[in-house]
């Protein structure tokens, strides 16, 4: 190997070493700073993680020419490695140095300013609550003093206070709103905010279902009032012939409330409750519950429909059953159209014309008296077949045994000829003349038409 090379190996052997030398005596010795919540700061020299008595400790401010720190100088670490430094007036930046054993380490450390005196007021808008702190630690026996900002305004608040255990003073509440400075000393220190109070809601009362059964709420400060005096009368201007069946003397429940029964008719009535010397009052207007529409009656025509659904196919008709069920369900008194033979008592000449098709009227046939003979369309196959039908169901269900049987025969004749292809009118004639027979008359009445009718 050539001198020249192993030259620059050596040289490289030696660079090699300083660097590792840096290093290790950097890592050898350190230093940590940690501030705690009061402001004050606490150094720590260890070397390879051991604490290291009497190292020099330097401190100074970065920026010496804007900033102060009253803890700038040089320290001397004690057996546990430490260093106690007091708490900066104001933020500041600095620079700790330890050296230990010909060796040193540095640290650049920000170190805050603590919060110091503090205090906060809470529940602005009931009964105020004044909390002092130092260092975020509660301050007990700290003065705290209250005056209004305004000297025209009144505050039952204002005067001198000393905090508790908790650091705490409670306020009474404002009567009205108003603005007040609060101010706390402790340990020569002070601090001072001002703040807004307003004045709470109070006694309140409120009324809900004034058109059901009325429920009474009484709160105070927003929260539900126990046992609480309620008072209900009649107000003026009900009138002197109103009246409630409410009125009275009541006490609140856990709730606060207090339910009154509902108003039979409609009425003004006054509200007052009363609590610890407070009252307040209201004027209400109750309102007579109406009727439930589902309760209402089913409508009578509905009802005669369901009963005509509901029978079954009955020999002879349906017609009596029907005008039986209207005569005897129909509310207050039937309807003219469902009178029983005859019509109603009171119907004129013209309203008993035209019945003649109402349930339980006799046919056409049959005169007011009692006398017999076929209808006076009878032989009218074409023109009046639908109205012979009609008489005949009519006839039928009212199952009469008297000359109505005559006419109904002879109607049934006439539907079986037409019904039957294989009668001819010969038969047909025979079978009225052996009815006419039965009857006992020796023809047919004078007003029977012939077979084409009159």
């Amino acid at each position: 190997m050539s001198e020249r090379t192993t030259a620059i190996l050596l040289v490289a052997v030696v660079a090699l070493g300083a660097m590792t030398g840096v290093a290790a005596a950097e890592g050898h010795l350190g230093v940590a700073v940690e501030q705690d919540a009061d402001g004050t700061a606490t150094v720590t020299v260890t070397e390879n993680d051991t604490a290291v008595e009497n190292a020099t400790v330097v401190v100074s401010v970065v920026d010496a020419e804007n900033e102060s720190y009253a803890g700038a100088g040089e320290y001397e670490t004690d057996a546990n490695g430490t260093v106690e430094l007091p708490a900066p007036e104001e933020d500041v930046a600095v620079d700790v140095t330890a050296a230990a054993d010909n060796e040193t380490a540095s640290t650049t450390v920000d170190l805050e300013a603590p919060d110091g005196l503090e205090l906060d007021v809470e529940n602005t808008d009931g009964e105020p609550v004044v909390t002092v702190t130092n260092n975020d630690t509660a301050v007990e026996n700290a003065s705290v003093n209250v005056t209004t900002a305004d000297e025209n305004a009144s505050y039952v608040g204002e005067g001198d206070y000393e905090t508790d255990a908790n650091g705490t003073v409670t306020l009474p509440a404002a009567e009205e709103d108003v603005t007040v400075d609060v101010t706390a000393e402790y340990e020569n220190e002070s601090v001072s905010e001002t703040v807004e109070l307003e004045a709470p809601d109070g006694l309140e009362l409120d009324v809900e279902n004034t058109d059901g059964e009325p429920i009474v709420t009484v709160t105070d400060d927003d929260a539900a009032v126990e046992n609480a005096s309620v008072v209900v009368e009649l107000a003026d201007e009900a009138g002197e012939n109103a009246s409630y069946n409410g009125t009275g003397e009541y006490e609140t429940d856990a709730n606060g409330t207090v339910t009154l029964p509902d108003a039979e008719e409609d009425v003004t009535v006054e509200i007052t409750a009363a609590y610890e010397n407070e009252s307040v009052s209201e004027t209400v207007e109750l309102t007579a519950e109406a009727e439930d529409d589902e309760a209402a009656a089913q409508p009578f025509g509905q009802l005669v429909r369901d009963f005509i659904e509901g029978l079954e196919n009955r020999e002879g008709g349906i017609g009596a059953a029907v005008s039986d069920f209207v005569t005897e369900n129909n509310p207050g008194n039937a309807p003219d159209h469902a009178g029983g033979p005859g019509g109603p008592d009171d119907a004129d000449d013209e309203g008993a014309e035209n019945e003649t098709d109402a349930p339980g009227n006799a046919p056409d046939g049959v005169g007011p008296d009692g006398e017999q003979g076929p209808p006076d369309h009878a032989g009218d196959d074409a023109e009046d077949g639908e109205d012979d039908a009609d008489d005949e169901s009519e006839a039928d269900e009212s199952e009469d045994d008297d000359a109505d049987e005559d006419e109904t025969e002879e109607d049934d004749a006439e539907e079986d000829e037409a019904e039957e292809d294989d009668e001819d009118e010969e038969d047909e004639d025979d079978d009225e003349d052996d009815e006419d027979d039965e009857d006992g008359e020796s023809g047919p009445p004078d007003h029977a038409g012939g077979p084409g009718g009159n």
